[in-house]
């Protein structure tokens, strides 16, 4: 019975797993069509990009590309199976990733404690799902802990593995350097187990975290690559929402990946403070390495699920619950209907199955058909897309790697552009724009100040609306295009913001209209509607407000 138990167990953790990243891809419009378009150029120049290369401001800013043989995995494959099929690998990464961790302690710990564990950490892996280089490093870590694991207990050949590993995780990923660390933290808790008496497996593993440490020189840009992830930081002149520290974050938005994030830190510390004679050293530096590294951003919360999984459901199976056995029961069956419940969520969230979200796919289609020019004015969030689709006939103005620009092109030159007229009217007499080419839907108010300031200036011309861009010119014979016909209720809040920061009153009163078709009792719609009725001293203002006062509290 226990075991058909545990096969359950199995069967709705990796469903959900399965539900989680199996969802059609968004990054496009971020960074993925970008890591397409290096990869493409490095498999057909045989040679990895050292410089900016995408942006018509700084082209030759040195960069550092710590991914590169991922964008060379992910073009090889796109060019035979399409983004579905990266889709697949994308998915088939992350499972396998987390079966690696989840494989080590499933016969080994109890149903519920298995569970348990499963079902706090899944919303937290799932902060991010979407196609990025980084499922290697969740790949590489899972790999390195199993069998640092596996080592703890019993000498095993695998960890002559660990090199090799390691030689493709500095050309894949960034994170490389945290297989160093985690194998510096085994080798710490070997010489402690041994009393600091230095034998064969002693010497065989720290000859082995030698090599993993020098084959890091591996790369296309030697140790300079090696040192990187050290140095980073220190020419990033602006600020994305990954790289911020969960107290920020929180403040701004309650995010259920953080909220899971704030129950587990206490459990798990419980759990190993309460087994502290059997918790091993590595179980504890892995422990707070990467509950500090989570803290500190939120894009490292996978990396704290994949390396804290085992201490964590070992530690946690270890107290002993002096429970009944029908009440022991009746908490299985919470969990499993837990379980039910976040299934139901992630689909809510993400959706299910095969696809590309359009993003910024039709306002391209556009610039390219109405052979607008360049140079273009472009906002951070969209920059990557536009390298993706018009590189090499275009360049941007900047995309998203904030680490291959001058800290201060972001501070003295991007942001007060658009906070400043008069500042923007100087960068243009300097580049001289044809076009702007603008993601809406960034949310920064150096962005929502331009986009209030541009729409309403006389030498540029709106041309094209939908859901995520909005396309400018000085060309006076285009003809325009507003796209509204979205049947879903995500775009036409997108596009009622916008209409709203460009003062766009009619076009705004229409798409809450269109808002209220979908969902008449959504009480934002309802609400402004009336409010802007009012303003026009529409009769059918109060129609609305009695709705929004009857139906909303």
């Amino acid at each position: 019975m226990m075991l058909n138990l545990k096969f359950i167990i199995f069967v709705f953790v990796f469903f959900l797993l399965f539900l989680g990243y199996f969802h059609p891809i968004s990054a496009i419009t971020q960074d993925l069509g970008r890591h397409l378009l290096t990869g493409e150029i490095i498999v057909k120049t045989g040679d990895v990009p050292k410089t900016n290369l995408f942006s018509y401001t700084y082209p030759n800013f040195p960069f550092i590309n710590h991914h590169w043989l991922s964008e060379v995995v992910y073009f090889t494959l796109f060019q035979k199976i399409g983004f579905n099929g990266l889709l697949v690998l994308n998915t088939i990464i992350a499972i396998l990733s987390f079966g690696l961790v989840f494989s080590k302690v499933f016969k080994r710990v109890g149903r519920i404690p298995l569970l348990f564990c499963s079902l706090l950490y899944i919303p937290i892996l799932f902060e991010r799902t979407d196609l990025r280089p980084e499922f290697f490093s969740f790949l590489f870590l899972s790999l390195f802990i199993l069998i640092l694991y596996k080592l703890r207990e019993k000498f095993t050949p695998l960890i002559f593995l660990l090199p090799f590993i390691e030689l493709l995780w500095v050309n894949t990923h960034i994170y490389f350097q945290i297989g160093i660390i985690i194998t510096i933290f085994l080798f710490l808790d070997y010489l402690l187990l041994r009393k600091l008496k230095i034998n064969k497996q002693t010497l065989i593993l720290g000859s082995v975290l030698i090599l993993t440490t020098l084959v890091t020189l591996m790369n296309p840009n030697g140790l300079k690559g090696a040192l990187y992830p050290f140095s980073v930081f220190q020419n990033y002149g602006y600020s994305i929402e990954e790289n911020q520290n969960i107290f920020f974050l929180w403040s701004l938005i309650h995010k259920q990946s953080i909220l899971f994030f704030f129950i587990t830190i206490p459990i798990l510390f419980v759990s190993l403070i309460s087994n502290f004679k059997r918790v091993l050293l590595i179980d504890w530096c892995i422990s707070i390495f990467f509950t500090v590294l989570a803290v500190l951003s939120i894009r490292n919360f996978p990396l704290f699920v994949f390396a804290t999984f085992i201490p964590f459901t070992k530690a946690l199976s270890n107290i002993k619950f002096s429970l009944p056995k029908h009440v022991k029961t009746i908490f299985l069956i919470f969990l499993l209907g837990l379980a039910v419940f976040e299934a139901q969520q992630i689909y809510t969230r993400r959706g299910f199955g095969f696809g590309i979200e359009k993003g910024a796919k039709d306002a391209a289609d556009f610039f390219v058909k109405e052979n607008l020019k360049g140079p273009i004015f472009n906002n951070f969030d969209i920059g990557s897309y536009l390298d993706y689709r018009l590189y090499p006939k275009e360049k941007v103005f900047v995309d998203g790697r904030p680490e291959a620009y001058p800290s201060s092109f972001f501070q003295n030159d991007y942001i007060p552009m658009q906070m400043d007229e008069n500042k923007f009217e100087l960068e243009d007499k300097k580049y001289k724009f044809n076009t702007i080419f603008f993601s809406h839907t960034d949310q920064t108010p150096w962005a929502e100040k331009f986009l209030k300031q541009i729409t309403q200036n006389k030498k540029w011309n709106t041309v094209y609306i939908d859901d995520y861009v909005v396309i400018l010119t000085k060309n006076t014979n285009i003809k325009p295009i507003i796209k509204t016909d979205y049947s879903d209720t995500g775009s036409l809040i997108q596009l009622a913001r916008f209409f709203s920061l460009a003062n766009f009153e009619d076009q705004e009163i229409k798409i809450y209209r269109n808002i209220l078709n979908l969902n008449p009792t959504f009480c934002p719609a309802l609400y402004n509607l009336a409010l802007k009725l009012q303003n026009k001293n529409d009769p059918s203002f109060p129609i609305f407000l009695n709705k929004f006062q009857n139906n909303c509290h």
